[in-house]
């Protein structure tokens, strides 16, 4: 009689692997069994009729050891039916609450909320960067304990923060109070033949670039970046502290500096620059210590978005050099108006050197996801860096005091020049406005990649018109770098691109990240063609040079704007008020089969 299995593990096992069963009833229960049986030199020999437990004690193999190997690769077999990756994360979470410290280690603990997002787990490893065999495997491990033991009927709380909007809502009040709202009664006034103080027209470009663009772009870092860098669990304990002192920043601006001849203005237009100075010191050390904490392996130094994240914030930096500049200028003179040699750097830096570094790395990671796209072309993204890297000192030297008119000039065109051929060189090495899909793409309601696209076309439109402006002023008689030509450009750059760029990513992600459906995609519709239609009016302003009627009719761009703009916002804030869906859809439903294309290394 053969001995009774040893005590341990043997002893636990399950009946599927009882070693008194003959080795062909285990082959048939577990086809994984074959594998781990031929390592210890057992086979079916004699058709397999021996109990398991004569056969190892035949081949001098340790049951034990044995029957652990077994139940191993059983498990793991089973995991890939039980969470195959087309899974989404929240179904993952609901079904599984032991993956929920699994899926915070790997940065995803708390997008969608606490039940997750509704996108597949192979999607957002793809995303994130992740190596998503061992994510799966870590995730289809904690899967099978809660498979083992007691159903449990939801979800533990996740112990991740919740994304919280305060960002986007205050920089959706900011611009349709003191931004783009002003910009629209500016316009209006000047096409009625009033006159507009250029202070009001300062402020309006200092709450539009740091009240909404930037302050936009921080709370999506904060929330976001942490989890592309696989950082997870961050609690940031500086986002709230930066978003207050640059809110109440760019409303200190807005009213001292047009009571600049008041003490009490110059002290709040002096206070503003302290407050905002301080909200981007907070906001680089944030980023820079995220850089320095990436998880070895998942990204080298030269790494492009690493790269660009660096380079962009150096140059949020060197913008705030200029605006605490204009800060110390306007608390030291009787006066409202801003000299251009503090505002025209300020406005470059910001831009073409901050916003538009870290759009090229967050477009080079996520926008090329989102759209199905490939990766770049090969060296695209190094050339774009070191286009854009040379354009901002370059533009900022045209400002230095003493230097002849000429050579600032040329510095100025030299600048812009720079900066649109790096638009250029990255939009034909991502191909973003005409490679077709090669990947699988997550579908979203209201069409967002469409207005990626459409924001991208209005980032090379831009830059050739400014390449145009540049050497028409150069190679002709044409006045091509006017005021108002250069101001329709620069509008085509914050409005069709930037802004159409934030309401589509916005409109892609934000619901993820609170887990809730889009709540109303005509109004996404209307609210991409009105921007649009506001950027296209704008440019106007070329054959207005030659006809006036052209200018009036484009002063009424920013109507179309700032109603595009608010329908964002009721949109935004319908979709995070909504309620969380309930259902859960089917683990076996038709999901295409995300393939990370990504290096992993």
């Amino acid at each position: 009689m053969a001995a009774p299995p040893p005590r341990g593990k043997a002893s636990a096992m399950s009946s599927l692997f009882d070693p008194r069963l003959p080795v062909k009833v285990l082959l048939e229960r577990s086809a994984p069994a074959r594998a781990v049986l031929a390592a210890y030199g057992l086979d079916t020999c004699c058709g397999g009729e021996h109990p398991l437990e004569q056969a190892c004690a035949a081949k001098k193999a340790p049951l034990a050891k044995v029957l652990e190997d077994l139940e191993s690769a059983h498990a793991v077999a089973e995991s890939y039916s039980l969470v195959p990756p087309t899974m989404t994360v929240r179904e993952v979470r609901r079904r599984f609450p032991s993956t929920a410290p699994v899926l915070e280690r790997y940065g995803l603990g708390d997008c969608g909320g606490g039940e997750g997002p509704e996108e597949p787990l192979a999607w957002f490893a793809t995303v994130h960067r992740l190596p998503l065999e061992e994510f799966l495997r870590d995730v289809r491990e904690a899967a099978v304990r809660d498979a083992a033991s007691v159903p449990r009927a939801a979800t533990a709380p996740s112990a991740a923060a919740p994304f919280s909007p305060h960002f986007i809502l205050g920089s959706l009040a900011l611009t349709l109070t003191l931004g783009a709202t002003t910009g629209m009664v500016n316009l209006l006034r000047i096409a009625a033949g009033a006159e507009v103080p250029i202070s009001h027209r300062q402020i309006h470009g200092h709450a539009q670039i740091l009240g909404f663009a930037a302050l936009f772009l921080m709370g999506i870092a904060y929330h976001a970046l942490p989890r592309i860098l696989g950082i997870g669990g961050l609690r940031p304990s500086s986002a709230r502290p930066a978003f207050w002192l640059m809110f109440s920043g760019v409303i200190l601006r807005n009213a001292g500096q047009p009571l600049g001849l008041y003490p009490a203005g110059r002290l709040m237009s002096l206070l503003s620059s302290l407050l905002e100075a301080a909200s981007v010191f907070l906001f680089a050390q944030f980023v820079f210590d995220l850089l320095a904490r990436v998880r070895a392996g998942k990204y080298d130094p030269s790494d492009p978005i690493l790269r660009f994240v660096r380079v962009g914030t150096v140059f949020f930096g060197v913008a705030m050099l200029f605006n605490a500049a204009q800060g110390i200028w306007l608390a030291g003179h009787a006066e409202t108006a801003l000299p251009v040699s503090l505002t025209e750097p300020f406005y470059f830096a910001s831009l073409y050197g901050f916003l538009l570094a870290w759009i090229y790395g967050f477009g080079n990671r996520v926008v090329s996801l989102f759209l199905g796209l490939g990766p770049a072309a090969r060296r695209t993204p190094e050339i774009t860096l070191w286009l854009l890297a040379a354009s901002v000192p370059v533009f900022l030297a045209s400002s230095l005091p003493g230097l002849p008119l000429s050579a600032s000039v040329a510095l100025r065109d030299a600048g812009l020049a720079l900066s649109a051929l790096s638009a250029i060189v990255y939009l034909a090495g991502n191909g973003f406005l005409w490679r077709r899909v090669t990947l699988p793409v997550m579908k979203a309601p209201g069409a967002p990649t469409a207005a990626i696209r459409f924001a991208f076309g209005s980032l090379g439109l831009w830059a050739l018109l400014e390449l145009a402006a540049v050497i028409a002023s150069r190679a002709t008689s044409i006045p091509a770098m006017n005021l108002w030509w250069s101001d329709a450009a620069r509008h085509l750059f914050t409005v069709g691109f930037l802004t159409l760029l934030i309401v589509g990513m916005s409109l892609r992600i934000l619901p993820v990240f609170s887990g809730k459906p889009l709540w109303s995609t005509r109004l996404a519709y209307v609210t991409y063609a009105l921007l649009l239609g506001g950027a296209a009016m704008r440019l106007l302003q070329y054959p207005a040079a030659w006809n006036p009627l052209f200018y009036r009719i484009g002063s009424f761009m920013g109507v179309p704007v700032v109603l595009a703009i608010i329908l964002f916002a009721f949109n935004l804030v319908r979709t995070m008020k909504a309620p969380r869906p309930t259902a859960i859809p089917s683990a076996t439903s038709s999901r295409p089969a995300f393939v990370s294309s990504l290096p992993v290394r």
